[in-house]
């Protein structure tokens, strides 16, 4: 059965809404990724790559996704959790 919206993870009795305004939640992160593409890549691994990238937020983007490549991740996905990253802070204020 297909979850039409997102990527299922979340089941009753866990945090369905968004993460408080103001906070950074690499979790959710890796969840925008997973929704958005087909990649292999688990969601422990695409956690630690928004969370690694969240730190290096004040370079460009070029330059973050070339440091998820060095990190492992294929040129791809290190630019979809690039945009989530980014997506996220703008959608939930975390700056």
């Amino acid at each position: 059965m297909r979850h039409w919206g997102g990527s299922g993870d979340y089941v009753e009795g866990e945090r369905v809404f968004a993460p408080p305004a103001g906070s950074f939640d690499p979790d959710w992160v890796a969840g925008l990724v997973l929704d958005r593409t087909s990649t292999p890549v688990p969601r422990t691994a695409l956690a630690g790559a928004a969370l690694a990238d969240w730190s290096r937020r004040d370079a460009g983007e070029d330059e973050r996704v070339r440091a998820l490549e060095g990190d492992g991740l294929d040129p791809a996905t290190a630019r979809h959790v690039v945009r989530a990253v980014e997506d996220f802070a703008t959608a939930y204020g975390v700056g």
